[in-house]
């Protein structure tokens, strides 16, 4: 952590990276992290992979549209909610141009890419760390702050339902919510609102569920069309590896998008099983608890089977 601050306080300016795919924690812990910056005097600019979500308007706008051919002045590079390089793509060309880097995380498969590093594996978000880090650094945080690491700490907890939720998890977000904040409404607006499009794919998604390994592993798949015929771009749709996460007996769901590189894949462990080690046979990383990675397949059939043999492996090693 002592490195980490010493590069954060004497940067002057900081080019702000979360990782592709953006969700709540990675924008969240960005953000907060930018407002931060500034408070100290500093400049910092968020960027961005693509278009982010729309259910995640309401976090506000605080970033910038990574574009290739633009010229990037700054003099440190900040990676937060990453765990691997290849995790922000085309960005690395602002990483390795800046030549002076931090990386904060909580994924246990970091790879520790940075020139300094702060990684919590045991951390439930990206959020809690940084309000550790902001404690350390003895800078105040305001209530923009605050809400930022609270939507992030929420959003990868589940709203404090999975097991990443400690007892030091829900100290820090009690703090947190002393700023006075709506936190209801962000809860709301992360969990409990999509539109009625959204609705109606989850609906076919569900109607589509395999179930492997005697029912141990659920399974279900998305392609781009998917997206076009409910009038939806990729980035809105829904986190859809939580629906066959909820069938009953389920150990292992499985989420399976088409994407332009490939197929992205995202897991979710209901028990024991260890889907990180899953995803890392799959060339991606994560948690014990929520994995991915991007298969590069020749079919639809060909990913499956590739997953299903990790996951597979995943259960063997429990049984």
């Amino acid at each position: 952590m002592r490195e980490v601050i010493g590069k954060i306080k004497n940067a002057h300016s900081v080019a702000v990276l979360p990782h592709i795919h953006e969700d709540a924690d990675a924008l969240g812990s960005c953000f907060a992290f930018a407002k931060m910056l500034r408070k100290m005097g500093k400049k910092a600019t968020v960027y961005v992979s693509g278009r982010i979500e729309s259910r995640l308007d309401f976090m506000g706008n605080d970033y910038v549209l990574y574009e290739k051919n633009e010229k990037y002045s700054h003099d440190l590079c900040a990676c937060l909610d990453c765990g691997d390089i290849e995790r922000i793509k085309e960005r690395k060309i602002i990483f390795d141009a800046i030549g002076n880097s931090v990386n904060i995380d909580h994924h246990m498969t970091n790879t520790m890419f940075a020139d300094a590093n702060y990684v919590d594996g045991t951390a439930s978000a990206t959020g809690e760390i940084l309000f550790r880090l902001f404690e350390e650094m003895k800078e105040p945080i305001d209530a923009d702050i605050a809400k930022d690491l609270y939507t992030a700490i929420c959003s990868d907890t589940g709203c404090f339902k999975y097991s990443n939720t400690k007892p030091d998890t829900l100290r820090v977000v009690a703090g947190l919510m002393e700023y006075g904040f709506d936190h209801a409404e962000i809860v709301r607006l992360l969990f409990d609102s999509e539109s009625l499009s959204q609705a109606k794919l989850k609906a076919e998604i569900t109607e589509s569920i395999k179930s492997y390994a005697e029912g141990k592993i659920s399974l279900v798949y998305a392609d781009e069309a998917i997206g076009e015929k409910y009038g939806m771009s990729r980035e809105d749709i829904p986190n859809l590896v939580e629906i066959p996460r909820r069938i009953e007996n389920t150990e292992i769901a499985v989420c399976i998008k088409r994407t332009d590189d490939g197929y992205r894949v995202n897991l979710r462990s209901n028990g024991e099983a260890d889907v990180a080690k899953a995803a890392i046979r799959l060339g991606g990383g994560g948690h014990v608890k929520a994995a991915g990675a991007t298969v590069c397949a020749a079919s639809r059939d060909e990913a499956e089977r590739m997953v299903l043999a990790a996951c597979e492996n995943a259960l063997e090693e429990i049984s």
